[in-house]
This record gives C-alpha cells, structure tokens and sequence, in this order.
C-alpha cells in the first residue's frame, strides 16, 4: 500500500529500493509501445516523485556523515584487581553482601577459567537444621589453591540450637553472635558460583555430598532463595572410595564409607593436620584426598 511506500522512517536506502521496485512494477503494466492510461500515468508520476525523494534523502545522509565532527571515545579507567567486575558475579547481586564476600566471589567468578574443581565442605545445626558454616576451595588440577573461602551464618528466627551439634563442631550461639552473617545474601552467592562452575566444566566435589547438598537447599528454602544444587551432578569422594578404602562395619562385612580424615589417612598414612570440623579445613582435606585419588585414577 501507498502507506508503506510513503513511510519515511525507513532507511534511505530501503526507501529507494520500495521505490525502485513499484516504479518498475507500474511501467512493466504498460504493455508493447503503447500510450500508458491516465490511471497509469499518476501513479507513474507519484512513484517517480517519491524517488526523487529518497535520492535526495540518502545524498543528504552521505553529507552529514562526512561533516560530522569526530567523537572521541570516553576514556575507561582501570579497575582495581578486586574491584567487581564480569556479568557473572554482579549482575544480579542482592544488597546486603558484605564487601569482603563479594570481593572473594568475584575473584572466584574470573579464576574459574583456570579452576578444575571446586570443593566445599558444611558445618550443619544437626542432622536436619540449617547450615552453621560453609567453606570452599576453588583449585587448579595440580590442587594449588586460587581462591577459598570460610564464613559462619546465623541461623534463620525460630531454629535453635542443636546442643550433640555444638559440642561436635564447636559453633555455639555466643559464636555465631560474635562472627555470624546473614546467611541469605552469601547462600545467593555460592549457588551463582556452582553454576557457574558447572557452565565452566569445573568439577563440583564434596565429602559426603549428599548430605551438603540436603543442607544447603534446607538452608535455601529456610532464607526464601530456590533449592537448585544436585549431587547427582557432583564427585562424592565418600561415595568414591567406600570400595577403595575397603573399611568394614564393627562386627559385620558390610563396607563402611569412610569419614573424611579416614579416607585422608588410608592415602597418606598419616592424619590430617588441621582441625577437623571446621568447613574450611574439612575442604582442605578433601581437596588433599581428592587429587591424590586423582592422580591414582580413582575417580
């Protein structure tokens, strides 16, 4: 319709093309060497003006362009080596994250390109509460550590404490008060860093993994986020080396899956030498027995 061919907020160049093709569309009606009819003849002549038009139109747009003044681009400032930075770790950051935790997490988000695994280990209210302490490792292949990371959380209104849990691990209500943080804002952030991660190809392990997982997606329902980890998607060096290690149950010949200093033990023969209990160390000894199972091709 002549609406379309009117249009001028086209480019001028689609414009003169419109125009080009119903100009030829309306003389190809004339037929032979006859007299084009009256009908014929104004739509000839509109179509003809409308291309005078557009020709105009796109000389005026080459002489704009080649007046117009150089820009120069703004200058870009260099940022700090921990300043945030990369779609991945800001984009969708919720407030309330300390500084120091997203200066870490940021720097996890660019060392992932150069990560094999990531290991983390949890520190729990009991069997069936919420997450006291978290702990995790980002690692290149030969187990040099790019960047790890320990913070305790205070639990959510209403849970209290699980007292077998708090002689285990140590963490007791005076603790979490003195050094505990807000557990949502942080959870947000580990769950962004796995599936990261995982986008990456970076192994994802933990001892007893199952068991993390339960927990953190606990702790994640319990702080209003989406419980997205799977440990079907992720190395359980207690699952892995239950075969392995070739440990019984007391009195039986069922296999018992190793605890976390017992895997440890049987590859080094010696104990570990950090305090156990504590999710950043429990990661350190898993990263430890992880790449030795690694190198023995265990997993």
């Amino acid at each position: 319709g002549w609406d379309r061919v009117e249009d001028r907020t086209k480019e001028p160049e689609a414009h003169l093309l419109t125009c080009s093709v119903l100009l030829a569309y309306w003389k190809g009606k004339v037929k032979g060497g006859k007299r084009p009819t009256k009908p014929q003849q104004e739509q000839i002549a509109r179509v003809t003006k409308l291309q005078e038009a557009a020709l105009r139109e796109r000389q005026d747009v080459a002489t704009r362009r080649r007046t117009r003044p150089l820009q120069r681009e703004p200058e870009r400032r260099p940022q700090p080596a921990d300043s945030a930075s990369g779609a991945a770790a800001t984009s969708n950051r919720p407030i309330g994250v300390p500084a120091d935790c997203c200066m870490v997490y940021d720097r996890a988000h660019r060392a992932l390109c150069d990560a094999h695994c990531l290991v983390f280990d949890t520190e729990t209210n009991g069997f069936g509460g919420s997450v006291l302490n978290i702990g995790w490792i980002l690692s290149d292949d030969s187990g040099h550590v790019l960047v790890e990371y320990g913070r305790k959380w205070r639990l959510p209104t209403g849970e209290r404490m699980d007292r077998r849990a708090c002689k285990l691990h140590g963490i007791t209500e005076a603790v979490l008060d003195r050094e505990g943080v807000s557990a949502k804002p942080e959870l947000g952030e580990f769950l962004a860093l796995v599936v990261a991660a995982q986008v990456r190809g970076v192994r994802i392990v933990a001892h007893h993994a199952s068991f993390d997982v339960g927990r953190l997606n606990h702790t994640a329902i319990k702080q209003g986020l989406k419980p997205s980890l799977r440990s079907a998607s992720m190395l359980c060096t207690m699952h892995n080396a239950t075969r392995r290690c070739g440990l019984h149950q007391r009195g039986g010949k069922r296999l018992k899956a190793p605890r976390n200093e017992e895997l440890y033990y049987f590859l080094f023969s010696r104990k570990p030498n950090v305090r156990l209990h504590s999710a950043l160390d429990d990661s350190r000894v898993t990263l430890e027995s992880y790449i030795e199972g690694r190198r023995r091709k265990w997993w």
